[in-house]
């Protein structure tokens, strides 16, 4: 599994089981592989205290392509902008958040009407940024 962030040209960054289809003739890059694909948005809450402290960031994650029955999605290498691992703790959300819906996947009956798994709205980091954000 090969766990990476993949930012696109529509400015979304995408955390998914990412992996390249070649052109066996040339080995050229044809297309990617994005294998249960979730958007990535962070939060920063701004809390007025009196000390000063980091500002919290929280990670939330939602399906990409929600109204789509497929958790493999060829993606068009014109489309990704670049890709990069994700931070520890990113990635140990993600996966723990897959792990969790293949679960909840394999307990539910196969009747199930809303097509897709749930989601976690939205996850503290360990992380922070020691710049601070302002609009």
């Amino acid at each position: 599994m090969s766990i990476q962030l993949a930012l696109l040209k529509s400015g979304e960054e995408v955390i998914a089981d990412i992996r390249e289809f070649r052109d066996e003739a040339n080995d050229t890059l044809v297309s990617y592989l994005f294998k249960d694909p979730y958007c990535v948005k962070i939060k920063t809450s701004q809390v007025l205290v009196e000390e000063e402290t980091r500002p919290k960031h929280e990670i939330a994650y939602y399906k990409w392509m929600t109204l789509s029955k497929d958790d493999d999605i060829i993606v068009n290498k014109d489309w990704v902008v670049c890709i990069t691992n994700p931070l520890d703790t990113v990635k140990k959300n993600y996966e723990e958040k897959i792990d969790g819906r293949r679960l909840d996947d394999s307990n539910r009956s196969s009747s199930r009407s809303d097509g897709g798994g749930t989601t976690n709205p939205s996850v503290n980091l360990n992380e922070s940024n020691d710049s601070n954000i302002s609009d």
